[in-house]
């Protein structure tokens, strides 16, 4: 097709075009003009990329301030208790693992109790039975 229309723009240049051939002038003028509309369409395109572009950098500008700001805050709370113990994050976690430590020994301690009771059980079915 670039060598067609090549070709016609050399006919139209150098006035070979027929008198009766309008048409290869019109198909010219139309493919310029769809070039021309194609690269107007293209450099739409090109602002819009660039504009989203400009947007997606500005977004994960804004991600990564969040982020600092995050690492800071749990900096902060790990380095020093910030006014009380209870916001201090290795209590808070210290504290977190007290208590479950206190309900595993609680069922530990009941399930050692119900295992006692159930031996005392079982001696006293065998006594009777041997006896």
């Amino acid at each position: 097709m670039k060598l067609r229309v090549d070709g016609l723009e050399a006919c139209d240049r150098l006035g070979e075009a027929r008198p009766g051939g309008g048409g290869e002038r019109d198909l010219l003028r139309e493919i310029n003009d769809r070039a021309k509309r194609l690269e107007t369409q293209l450099a739409a395109i090109k602002a819009e990329t660039s504009m989203a572009r400009t947007e997606t950098i500005e977004q994960f500008a804004a991600v990564d301030v969040e982020i600092a700001a995050i690492r800071r805050e749990i900096n902060a709370c790990r380095a020093t208790p910030a006014g009380g113990d209870e916001d201090y994050i290795p209590t808070l976690i210290a504290d977190q693992f007290a208590s479950v430590r206190a309900e595993i020994a609680q069922e530990f301690d009941a399930m050692r109790s119900e295992l006692l009771d159930l031996g005392i059980k079982l001696d006293r079915l065998l006594k009777n039975d041997y006896m």
